[in-house]
């Protein structure tokens, strides 16, 4: 797992085109202030082709949910945002320009930090 910041982040949501129309594959809960969630995206570094990202945020302070069965049907056609205000960032479907204005997504995580691995495609 790579760590991210304000800037790594903008340029990895730049080359995945924020995820935008990929798929959610997974939200697996490590432990009580940690999450992943795993996305099949196009990557622009690789021709388009499709890979997985795992995001990894911890030290989790709030968050949206949705159960295994439910995930399959949300849309990713606005991506996702990725935001950092001070020490916390919030992730989550949809374009939001706060972490404040996430809490109107579907499904959103705000944590201390976030890391990022790449995956082969889940597909």
């Amino acid at each position: 797992m790579k760590p991210l910041n304000k800037q790594s982040a903008s340029q990895l949501l730049e080359r995945i085109d924020n995820a935008a129309n990929g798929e959610i594959r997974s939200l697996t809960i490590l432990d009580a202030t940690a999450m992943q969630l795993r996305l099949s995206v196009q990557d622009r570094n690789r021709g388009y082709d499709w890979i997985d990202i795992i995001f990894e945020i911890d030290g989790i302070s709030d968050a949206r949910l949705l159960d295994d069965a439910k995930l399959r049907h949300v849309g990713t056609g606005e991506g996702i945002s990725l935001l950092f205000e001070g020490d916390k960032v919030g992730m989550g479907i949809g374009s939001y320009r706060s972490i404040a204005a996430l809490g109107d997504s579907v499904l959103f995580i705000v944590g201390n930090g976030v890391k990022y691995a790449e995956a082969a495609f889940s597909g």
